[in-house]
């Protein structure tokens, strides 16, 4: 996927500039998860740490997420149900969906892990008969578990006559996709933070302390 084909939210600087003053967006020097081709860790400015939200920021957040899907999604409320990926201890996802419920009685599942595989199953994966399925996902990295939500709604779309699925990102991270999705992406905001092969980092880090990376 390029980077033109991401739809972001109409409200995303007000949205990122609420982000800033909550202080989860983090800039040092972070050793990232994802590996180089020499299988050293990528090296990064910028994390985006959503844990650092306390209750009061999270219900400050719920507008945006609201005005976003409705600005999405219009033509289709009334078909979807979200699904959860794991959060942490995030209560933001519930609130969410819980006024959410409120207003048009959506429904949600939630995705987890069985063998390292990301999945929806059993009596969650009955809840999707029929519905358009949209994805909540934190940061977008490098989309990876793009990839793992994809598998697990093909896994199970034929039998169940699933609509369609999409993924809204709270924050992008203008990174390029590996390979086409088949679904749509959108986002909340977005923030130009590329991750640097251990040898191709830029001067300005080079002599700030190294911090591993952290979630």
């Amino acid at each position: 996927m390029t980077n033109q084909n991401l739809k972001i939210f109409s409200q995303d600087k007000e949205y990122m500039e609420l982000l800033k003053s909550f202080n989860v967006i983090e800039k040092w020097h972070f050793e990232y998860k994802g590996l180089a081709p020499d299988w050293r860790h990528k090296r990064w400015e910028y994390f985006i740490n959503f844990r650092l939200l306390n209750t009061k920021q999270e219900i400050a957040l719920t507008p945006y997420y609201h005005k976003a899907i409705e600005e999405f999604f219009k033509d289709k409320i009334q078909d979807i149900i979200i699904v959860w990926v794991a959060y942490g201890s995030l209560s933001l996802p519930k609130v969410i969906q819980t006024l959410w419920y409120e207003k048009y009685g959506m429904e949600y599942v939630y995705a987890e892990k069985r063998n390292w595989v990301l999945g929806i199953f059993d009596d969650q994966a009955k809840k999707c008969k029929w519905k358009h399925l949209l994805f909540i996902e934190d940061v977008c990295n490098n989309a990876t578990s793009l990839k793992q939500l994809n598998k697990a709604v093909n896994d199970i779309k034929d039998s169940l006559d699933i609509k369609w699925y999409s993924i809204i990102y709270w924050v992008h991270r203008w990174h390029t996709f590996l390979e086409e999705p088949k679904w749509e992406v959108y986002a909340m905001s977005s923030i130009y933070a590329p991750a640097y092969n251990p040898d191709d980092i830029p001067e300005h880090l080079k002599n700030i302390p190294l911090k591993e990376y952290k979630k």
